[in-house]
């Protein structure tokens, strides 16, 4: 469903009409849409955004900066734990260790993190020297974790066929954050519904300190992701923290919106027993198809028959008309 974006299929005018509509009345742009915050008595610019943040928070704790692409988002979630560890006067903190078989996105700096789904992204540029690519049963014990920024990981890596890490993997990026690197979690793909929930990461067996969120939050019908941080990173950064990082449209108004509506979608129509039903009528229309499941993690399947492999991301408002096409695609 176009890289996992329109998780609920191709025609929820009910987002568009939303957004529209909002948007013919109230363009808030920063330059002419101020309110008052009574609670913090400070100018709140563009509402919608501080409703958005306001919800997410009341969701899952974290804090929120919005930006415009996966890649913004994951680059923004680097230089934010750049930023507390130069807070913390731990300027040594320099390396980034990501993993093999990964993709953060397609600016230099993400490419540099993980390259899994390019031939050739560097062209003649040089590779930037402060990354570190771990093999997934990495000895913890083989690098100076000193000298390490953060690390980034993905919740379920699509590099790697779905093939989610090992719980040993997990207690081994715990270790490394009681150390004092940031751990920041790759969201990007699995998350906005496609686990039975907004937040895709909520059962793995670690708490980041920053994920990223991007493609299905809006439902996939306009562009927005964000780069979301705990209590202990808002502690350690200054009241009046300068953030050097952005673009033009990173508060997207209709990205905004868009999830705005998406999350009330999520909480009105799919609760947690119909999104293991999607999950279970879809193994089983793939079986009765003669179709092995290779690998699966939520709505994502990569399945396999005979030398065919094919990768689905069944949407989570699937309904019996949905599961009748795909077992006529199947055969």
């Amino acid at each position: 469903m176009h890289l996992g974006c329109f998780v609920l299929g191709f025609e929820r005018w009910d987002i568009i009409d939303y957004v529209n509509e909002n948007m013919k009345r109230k363009p808030e742009v920063a330059e002419n849409f101020i309110t008052v915050d009574k609670q913090y008595n400070f100018l709140r610019l563009n509402d919608v955004a501080w409703q958005l943040a306001e919800q997410l928070y009341s969701m899952c704790g974290y804090k929120s900066i919005f930006a415009l692409s996966g890649s913004d988002a994951n680059e923004g979630a680097i230089k934010l734990a750049s930023a507390y560890q130069k807070q913390l006067g731990q300027m040594q903190r320099t390396k980034i260790v990501t993993f093999e078989n990964s993709y953060h996105g397609s600016t230099f700096l993400n490419y540099n993190m993980g390259d899994s789904l390019f031939n050739d992204p560097f062209y003649t540029l040089k590779k930037y020297d402060q990354v570190i690519r771990l093999k997934r049963d990495f000895d913890v014990n083989h690098t100076n974790w000193d000298e390490v920024m953060c690390v980034m990981v993905e919740t379920c890596s699509y590099g790697q066929g779905l093939a989610p890490n090992s719980k040993e993997f997990w207690s081994k990026i715990e270790q490394i954050q009681q150390q004092g690197v940031v751990v920041i979690l790759d969201d990007i793909f699995i998350g906005g519904g496609k686990t039975g929930s907004f937040v895709g990461w909520l059962n793995l067996p670690v708490k980041p300190d920053i994920f990223t969120m991007g493609k299905a939050i809006t439902g996939g019908y306009y562009p927005l992701s964000i780069t979301m941080y705990n209590s202990k990173i808002d502690k350690v950064l200054p009241t009046e923290f300068d953030w050097e990082h952005g673009f033009t449209h990173n508060y997207s108004l209709p990205g905004i919106l868009s999830c705005l509506k998406y999350i009330d979608i999520l909480h009105a129509e799919m609760p947690t027993e119909e999104h293991s039903r999607i999950v279970l009528t879809a193994k089983e229309t793939f079986e009765k198809a003669g179709w092995k499941i290779k690998k699966q993690f939520g709505t994502l399947f990569d399945v396999t028959r005979g030398k065919e492999n094919k990768f689905f991301v069944i949407p989570i408002n699937a309904t019996d008309e949905y599961y009748e096409v795909l077992k006529q695609n199947l055969i």
